[in-house]
């Protein structure tokens, strides 16, 4: 990848178009300068202070005090665009939508447009927020707000363990149908604790339901290795367990209490996950 970072004043003192100042700054070629900031990999500060924010359209001035940012990462840029996602739910203030696997929620500084976020907001047309993450090789549901106060209270719910989650998982290893375990190994230097379930057991495998109460990187993944059973399909966790199927790890349930309608809602998946079909 490569960074570019300058002041529009080093080449244009009264400020200019985004696009020809980036035509200074890089050698990249207005083709491929366009690709990048439609795909998110163009950064602006205004005025040097503050937040900074992606900035997409070439044809946009920017000021002299302005500061800009280009990530340039082809990789990152030739990953497909999300063309199609479902939602099951929507109201004024959040959805949840399903994420499929090999999809990322959000996007990285180098683009975002093969991303679940960027989907959204140009669904929506207005900027969205991600209230939680899944792991990029896992299929589920995710919630997203469709306004700022909307994600300051539902990442409350989350902090305040307010929403229920729960997984599913096939992982390596037979064990005893109904067996419940709770695994409380730290991760990262910080408390971690999973609940687990076995639904169904068969072929050196076995059916879970997964409940996490804590939200550490990879935790249910970790843990889930950790003792002995890793996910089937993992590419980074366990030995013994790979396959070209992918992840067999689902977000397939939310539950929570509407904060503004104040009723209890439910979303579930269709049965993903099932021993039968392998």
């Amino acid at each position: 990848m490569k960074t570019y970072k300058s002041a529009v004043s080093k080449f244009f003192p009264q400020g200019a178009r985004l696009g020809d100042f980036l035509t200074k700054l890089t050698n990249l070629t207005t083709a491929e300068l366009s690709d990048a900031a439609a795909k998110g990999a163009v950064w602006v500060q205004r005025r040097g202070k503050g937040k900074i924010l992606r900035i997409r359209n070439l044809q946009e001035r920017v000021s002299q005090e302005d500061i800009i940012q280009i990530f340039y990462d082809p990789k990152v840029l030739k990953l497909p665009e999300v063309s199609q996602l479902e939602a099951v739910f929507e109201s004024s203030h959040y959805g949840v939508w399903i994420k499929p696997a090999g999809v990322v929620p959000q996007g990285s500084q180098a683009g975002d447009h093969a991303s679940v976020l960027r989907y959204v907001e140009k669904v929506k047309k207005k900027e969205v927020y991600l209230v939680h993450r899944l792991d990029r090789e896992t299929l589920g549901l995710m919630l997203v707000a469709y306004d700022s106060k909307a994600a300051a209270l539902l990442s409350h719910f989350f902090l305040k363990n307010e929403i229920k989650k729960e997984y599913e998982a096939i992982v390596l290893g037979e064990m005893v149908i109904g067996h419940k375990e709770t695994i409380k190994a730290s991760l990262d230097d910080k408390e971690a604790i999973t609940h687990i379930e076995v639904l169904d057991s068969k072929n050196n495998q076995s059916h879970l339901r997964v409940l996490i109460e804590t939200g550490r990187l990879h935790q249910i993944r970790r843990h889930l290795d950790f003792i002995g059973h890793p996910v089937i399909g993992d590419p980074k966790y366990g030995k013994g367990n790979k396959n070209r199927e992918g992840l067999k790890l689902v977000a397939s349930f939310l539950s929570f209490t509407d904060p503004w309608s104040l009723k209890a809602q439910t979303f579930s998946l269709d049965p993903v996950l099932d021993l039968n079909s392998l």
